[in-house]
């Protein structure tokens, strides 16, 4: 019972926390997507230096450390590059997610026609989704406002959706404790 209530704050610190997170996001959108930047800057430099541990300690073993050892160094690179002007990384990102959506499009779009021959009812649903990625996508990558806009909304709705469900699980523990 000690740790249902341990779990319940927990629960409601969390949401109160994502939802001061998605306020500080809608309020300051150019600095929430440099903290992302930040982070995949971050996340790279981790996910090189423990690749290129890996590939060195797992030299005799692993058939192709070389591969591994180079991919780890390359995104340990990336990492820096990142780091070093997060604003321009920031300014970037808009450029990237609106190609991996329009690439995400195409993918579900030419996937609708597999539905179709498999006898899916619903494949036509691929297509509208697909071209929808793909008009969404050119959208964020040909105006850069909208991309930042569109990614920073994202985050905070994201959040905000967090937040509250973390604050109901919270108040729904109590009712559980009870």
């Amino acid at each position: 019972m000690n740790t249902m209530k341990k779990i319940r704050w927990i629960a409601l610190i969390r949401g109160i926390v994502l939802i001061g997170l998605a306020f500080f996001v809608f309020r300051h959108p150019v600095n929430a997507l440099i903290g992302v930047a930040i982070y995949i800057g971050i996340s790279l430099l981790f996910i090189g230096i423990t690749q290129t541990v890996l590939s060195i300690l797992s030299k005799s073993t692993l058939e192709n450390w070389g591969w591994v050892l180079a991919g780890g160094l390359i995104d340990i690179l990336f990492g820096f590059m990142l780091l070093s002007n997060p604003a321009l990384t920031a300014a970037s990102l808009p450029f990237v997610v609106g190609f991996w959506i329009m690439v995400s499009g195409v993918m579900t779009f030419v996937n609708a026609f597999q539905n179709k021959k498999e006898g899916n009812a619903n494949w036509w649903l691929g297509i509208i989704g697909g071209a929808l990625s793909v008009v969404v996508g050119y959208l964020i990558t040909n105006n850069i406002l909208v991309g930042m806009f569109a990614i920073t909304s994202w985050m905070g709705i994201g959040f905000a959706i967090a937040g509250i469900l973390n604050i109901i699980i919270g108040f729904k523990l109590k009712s559980v404790i009870s």
